[in-house]
Order: C-alpha cells, then sequence, then structure tokens
C-alpha cells in the first residue's frame, strides 16, 4: 500500500497481541480505522526508535517524575515514580477504546501517581500501583492491584481480577467493583448527598463483585448489585448501604441499610439511632437491635430470627413477615397476626382491616395502631405508649388507668389513655367513655359521636370536634378543645381559617357539666352580619372554673 511520505508513526500497544506495534497516525486502535502496523516483541523495542511521546520503562528500571498529556503513552514494565497523568481518557470513562496514559503492565509498578481530568492509569493484570491520587475527570482501570487510592472527585473501575485496597472516596468520587473484582478496606464519603436511598449510581461505591470491611461515613454511600457482595461493612451516621444483592455482617453506628426486593442482609447489628429497613421482597436474617436502634420491616418484607434487645424498636404491620425473641420471649408477625410484640423507642405495630395481634406490650415511646377491623387483644400499655384506634377497631387491654376495650362492632370504647402521640376516633354513632387524653394525645369526635362518663384532658391534649357532638358527662379541660380541625395548630393557618367564600359548618358541643383548668376552647365566628358561631351548651348542669375562649373570625368582614 503507497504511503505519503509525511506519515508519521508512534508506537502503541497492541492488546490482543500483547505486543508494541508500529502504527500510522492515521490508524486508531481496535482496528477503528485502516492502517499499517507492524507488530514487534518487547525483546526488540530498544531496536526502534520511538517518538517522545511514548515511553516504555522495562524491567528493572526506575523513573522519576514526568508528565503525560496531549495523547502520551507511557508502558511500565519497571517503576514510575510521582508521574502526573491528564490523558488516556479520549473516548471516555472505562472505555476499552483507550489507549493513552499510564498502562502498568505484569510485573510493572506505579507510586505516588497524580491523575487529573482526562489521564488514565491502567493496571493490568500482574501489574501494582500505590498513593494514586485521582481527580475529577480522571480514572484508574484496574485489572491488578492498587493500593491506596484517594479519589478527589475521580473513578476507580475495579475489574474482573482486580483488588483495590483501602481507597478513599472522597466527594464525587466513584468506585465501581465490578463482577469478579475486589475492594477491601474501602472508605467511603461520598454518595448519599441526594438524600436517604437515592441511588445516585455515579458517585460512592458500587459493587458488582466483592466488598469486604468498608467504611461508610457522612454522606458516604455503598450500593450492593443483585450479583454483588458486600462483607463486614460499618455505617456511620448520615451515611447508607443499599442491598440489592447480599450483605453480611453490616454494623449500622447511625447509619441506615436499605434492604430492596431480592436483597439480602444477613447478621446486621443496628446500634444506636441505626436503621435497617427491609422493602417488599427484601430479606433480613439475624438482626440483631441493640438500645436506640430501628428495623422496620414494609409490607411484604421479611426478617427471621431477630434478637431485639430492651430499647430497641421494632416498625412493622401486620402484612410483614417477623420473627425473632425480645426481652418477654419469642414474638412473631406472619400471616395477618402478630403474637408476643414488645414496642418501644419509637417502635411501631400497624395491625390491618382484618388482621389481628395479641399480648402486645406497648411502652414508652412505642405505638401500637390498629385500621377498622383490625383487632388486638391482651394489650399491655405503660406509661409513654400511643394507641392509635377508631370506634372500628377492636381493642382490649390495660393501661395505668386499668382496663380499656374498645368494641369494634357496637362503636364504643371505655377506659381509653391517649399521650404521647396516640389518638382515638369517635366515629359517627360511636361512644367513647372515661376518657383521659394526655401531654400529645387527641380525641377527635364525627358528627354523631358521642361522650359520657368524664372526659380528662391534660394540658397539652387536644379533642377536636368535626361536627355535633353530645357529651352526657363532665369535660375537664387543661388543653384546647377545637371545632373544626382547620383551627388545631397542626392547620396551615395556626388558630385561622383563610378568609374566602366557602362555606363554613359550624358546631355545637353540649354537655352536662364543663370543669376548667385553665384550658382554653376555640371557636369561630362570622362578624359579617350573620353573627353565626360554634356554640357551647351546658345541658342541666354548671360550667366551673377557669376556660379561655378563643374566637377565630371566619367570616368576610
Amino acid at each position: 500500500m503507497k504511503r505519503h511520505l509525511n506519515t508519521s508513526y508512534r508506537l502503541v500497544w497492541n492488546h490482543i497481541t500483547g505486543t508494541l506495534v508500529v502504527a500510522s497516525e492515521l490508524a486508531r486502535s481496535r482496528g477503528k480505522c485502516a492502517g499499517v502496523a507492524v507488530a514487534l516483541s518487547l525483546t526488540a523495542v530498544t531496536s526502534v526508535q520511538a517518538l517522545a511521546a511514548d515511553t516504555i520503562v522495562q524491567a528493572g528500571e526506575t523513573v522519576n517524575g514526568g508528565t503525560l498529556a496531549n495523547h502520551d503513552n507511557q508502558i511500565v514494565l519497571g517503576t514510575a515514580n510521582g508521574m502526573t497523568i491528564s490523558t488516556g481518557l479520549e473516548y471516555g470513562p472505562d472505555n476499552e477504546a483507550n489507549t493513552g496514559g499510564q498502562w502498568i503492565q505484569n510485573g510493572g509498578t506505579a507510586n505516588n501517581t497524580t491523575v487529573t481530568g482526562g489521564g488514565l492509569q491502567r493496571v493490568n493484570a500482574g501489574g501494582s500501583v500505590s498513593d494514586t491520587v485521582i481527580s475529577a475527570g480522571g480514572g484508574q482501570s484496574l485489572q491488578g492491584q492498587a493500593v491506596n487510592t484517594t479519589l478527589n472527585g475521580g473513578e476507580q473501575w475495579v475489574h474482573e481480577g482486580g483488588i483495590a485496597t483501602v481507597t478513599v472516596i472522597n466527594e464525587k468520587g466513584w468506585q465501581a467493583v465490578k463482577s469478579g473484582a475486589m475492594a477491601t478496606d474501602t472508605v467511603v464519603n461520598t454518595g448519599a448527598e441526594g438524600g436517604p436511598d437515592a441511588e445516585n449510581g455515579d458517585t460512592g461505591q458500587t459493587v458488582y463483585g466483592d466488598a469486604v470491611r468498608t467504611t461508610i461515613n457522612k454522606n458516604g454511600r455503598q450500593i450492593v448489585a443483585a450479583e454483588g457482595t458486600a462483607n463486614t461493612t460499618v455505617v456511620y451516621a448520615g451515611g447508607d448501604q443499599t442491598v440489592h444483592g447480599h450483605a453480611l455482617d453490616t454494623t449500622l453506628n447511625g447509619g441506615y441499610q436499605y434492604v430492596h426486593n431480592g436483597g439480602t442482609a444477613s447478621g446486621t447489628v443496628v446500634n444506636s439511632d441505626g436503621w435497617q429497613i427491609i422493602k417488599e421482597g427484601g430479606l433480613a436474617d439475624f438482626t440483631t437491635v441493640n438500645q436506640k436502634g430501628k428495623l422496620q420491616v414494609n409490607a411484604g418484607g421479611t426478617a427471621t430470627h431477630v434478637t431485639l434487645k430492651q430499647g430497641g424498636a421494632l416498625v412493622t404491620s401486620t402484612a410483614a413477615t417477623v420473627l425473632g425473641s425480645n426481652r418477654l420471649g419469642n414474638f412473631t408477625v406472619e400471616n395477618g397476626k402478630a403474637d408476643g410484640v414488645v414496642l418501644e423507642s419509637g417502635g411501631r405495630l400497624d395491625v390491618l382491616e382484618g388482621h389481628s395481634a395479641q399480648k402486645t406490650r406497648v411502652d414508652d415511646g412505642g405505638t401500637l395502631a390498629v385500621s377498622a377491623g383490625g383487632k388486638a387483644t391482651g394489650v399491655t400499655m405503660t406509661s409513654g405508649g400511643a394507641l392509635i384506634a377508631d370506634s372500628g377497631a377492636t381493642v382490649e387491654g390495660t393501661n395505668a388507668s386499668g382496663k380499656f376495650s374498645i368494641d369494634g362492632i357496637s362503636g364504643q370504647a371505655s377506659g381509653l389513655l391517649l399521650e404521647n402521640g396516640g389518638s382515638f376516633t369517635v366515629n359517627a354513632g360511636g361512644l367513647a367513655s372515661n376518657t383521659t387524653v394526655g401531654h400529645r394525645g387527641t380525641l377527635m369526635l364525627a358528627a354523631g359521636g358521642s361522650l359520657s362518663g368524664r372526659t380528662q384532658l391534660s394540658k397539652g391534649a387536644s379533642m377536636v370536634l368535626n361536627g355535633d357532638v353530645v357529651s352526657t358527662g363532665d369535660i375537664v379541660n387543661a388543653g384546647e378543645i377545637y371545632f373544626d380541625n382547620q383551627t388545631t395548630p397542626d392547620a396551615v393557618l395556626s388558630r385561622a381559617v383563610a378568609k374566602g367564600n366557602a362555606p363554613v359548618t359550624f358546631h355545637k358541643l353540649t354537655t352536662s357539666n364543663l370543669t376548667g383548668q385553665g384550658g382554653t376552647i376555640n371557636m369561630r365566628v362570622r362578624l359579617d352580619g350573620s353573627n353565626t358561631s360554634d356554640q357551647l351548651v351546658i345541658n342541666g348542669g354548671q360550667a366551673t372554673g377557669k376556660t379561655w375562649l378563643a374566637f377565630t373570625n371566619v367570616g368576610n368582614s
């Protein structure tokens, strides 16, 4: 083939033959473009006049310092120290078509290398590097071994057979551990900036192979793909681990672990402020939840051989499967039935419609929520525990005041103690008798709901009327009574309803007696000529004590 006289040539590495070749500058690697190339064995390299841009560090030779730029190549069979690389990624990150940059061959080593934007350090099988720093836009392709790599926005691609040890992944850096590859003692400081369980996929650590002894710090994230395995990971506060594959012996020291559909987590230890979340189709086995740790098992998720220590929290529903032990013995949640569950320190059990729970203990910080049509028997409520239900649920047990019950058929409830976020809704036709509403407790009444006996509202308690309500007993108020939940503190406008043309339905509370203990009754009034308002009626008894009346104008004037 005739060539033009001004054609230039360069040495490139042939990945197929494992040799150096002389190639026309018109030729492209991987046969992308036709050109003349003559294969040379490594033993013949010294007889070829290489261009200055293409250098070879022979076995036994040591090179100190230097810069690779503008499509330079350095092929290292010996030792290269202190190189700076800013070329090699002409075809993009982790692209096999890339041929520039620094190539560490079998037996070659490179130390204290700096890889900047656009730079590539490739470590082939049998090659090794140490103390590489990779900036944003730079990358390291690894089939050999790398020790003490720092990713300052750069990327490390660990291919089959490659081993990365003590990689530190800083902000916007990414380590991809591919199938057949391994990363050990990695420190992850990035990846979770997008929020909890947001799979950025291009920062932090993504594991398709094996990751061992990874440390995940604040803002760090490890994503374990379906084919990947992570072993002995430690996750600190602000960091998380997302599991689609297998996670073994993870420790959550304030960090989170998300186990997705098809993912498995075995031997997880959840310490203070740590949180393990098992999603639908996810599986956790042999989880230990220590004091102030939390295990959450969503509907369709499974957790077996759970050890729930005192002060640990379980959050789940009767649509999940959870089997294990707590401080009272064994407990189960399966097939729509819960037995022996202990709820405390942020724990919660939702008993769904048609499902049941028995022997549930609700201690300080725990919540038992029973839906209409659900049933919970043998409940023990202690101080600080919360009950959430309405008059369509069936619940019976004991609390600090004695026995209590809710009959979902008749809609009648007796002896309820609502506090610490607990709430009870009296539906139309329902009745609540002798109810105590403590701090952060709420009693809600629909139109046609009624009260009897003594209704006690403590300081910090709320009673909300969503219709006309009759009490045939006494109301003792040290808290807040609201006519319509739009005027509760949780409304968009506290103690106010935005004026407008929307119709306002006023309500009436009728009670035999009202005893004020410094509480407030919040009522609505129209000051636009109609002079209509909510009403408080004392029927046959008396109003005593001190009660504050707070009026909100809902008219147009």
